[in-house]
């Protein structure tokens, strides 16, 4: 293979990994949330992200024997728009976050392992009801960017497609403004102040139980952004979310649970070793990869449970 090749094919690999990365991304940002401020890690992070690219199916089919909740839904009316689906899925997503933690996890936050059994419950229920409701069978949901063969660019011999690309600078555009939300409104500064210190934000008067449900349902909705996004990528099925939330669960791990900054970054890190190692190593497929993002996953933990911050140190403190 020649040097320009050698080159190609390597850019190519990098905007290939560009789509999963930024799914890894959202997923990471989203459970590096809910531990910052509850300090419960959410097993049904993806699950919640899987159930929500089922409704955006149902809102973007419209009426559909597959996929009724019952005899009684055609009341939605004809297919929404792609993005409007989307949307819409965000929306419910967000207040089934918001009723989690109210109802559920809020309850037993005294106790960290049986709020993560409560999630774990929570992953076991919603990919029961998908089953029962919908089957196992995959479904197809599209990409609200341009996805023909010729939606693409051609840039030093790699193929950039532009559903690629509209992912990604989606993504990133979101989570920079929840950034820019954390940091420059005062619900941000709110939950910052009750992810650093919970008694303190009491004393001061900020109403912790409000700003826990927002963060929850911030999350949810993350995950159903993600999960809407790259279902035109993978398609829909119950377990389409599996192996992203590995990949996501391994990138939170490199800020100890507790870096959205380091969790985002390391989504499109893991997304781009994997490809790599998929593309450059022969004996490695897309299973023996979740298992190395399994290990490295056992390794933070084990060696350096902060991640790569300062044992210490919370992000918000940076």
């Amino acid at each position: 293979m020649t040097d320009s090749g050698g080159m190609s094919l390597f850019l190519q690999r990098t905007f290939d990994s560009l789509a999963n990365g930024s799914a890894y991304a959202a997923l990471a940002v989203a459970i590096s949330m809910v531990f910052r401020s509850t300090g419960v890690l959410n097993l049904a992070q993806g699950q919640l992200a899987m159930f929500s690219t089922y409704i955006a199916l149902v809102f973007a089919t419209g009426p559909s024997p597959y996929l009724k909740f019952s005899s009684n839904t055609d009341v939605l009316g004809a297919a929404w728009p792609i993005w409007a689906a989307i949307l819409g899925a965000i929306v419910i997503s967000m207040v089934i976050g918001a009723f989690t933690e109210r109802v559920i996890i809020r309850p037993i936050s005294a106790d960290p392992v049986a709020a993560v059994g409560a999630t774990l419950g929570l992953y076991l229920l919603l990919g029961a009801f998908v089953r029962k409701q919908w089957g196992g069978r995959t479904m197809f949901l599209g990409s609200p960017f341009p996805q023909t063969v010729d939606d693409r660019w051609d840039i030093g011999g790699a193929r950039l497609w532009h559903d690629t690309l509209g992912i990604t600078l989606t993504m990133i555009g979101v989570l920079g403004l929840l950034a820019v939300l954390q940091r420059r409104t005062k619900v941000g500064l709110a939950f910052r102040a009750v992810t650093s210190n919970r008694t303190g934000s009491v004393m001061v008067g900020i109403r912790v139980s409000r700003v826990l449900m927002l963060g929850w349902a911030l999350a949810a909705g993350i995950g159903a952004l993600a999960g809407g996004l790259i279902a035109g990528e993978i398609n829909v099925r119950p377990d389409m979310m599996g192996r992203l939330l590995i990949f996501g669960l391994a990138a939170a791990t490199l800020g100890g649970l507790r870096s959205p900054a380091l969790a985002f970054i390391g989504g499109y890190l893991f997304a781009f070793l994997e490809t790599m190692l998929g593309g450059y190593v022969s004996f490695i497929d897309s299973q023996v990869t979740l298992v190395w993002a399994l290990l490295v996953l056992i390794i933070i933990l084990f060696v350096r449970p902060s991640g790569l911050l300062p044992r210490g140190e919370a992000w918000q403190q940076r």
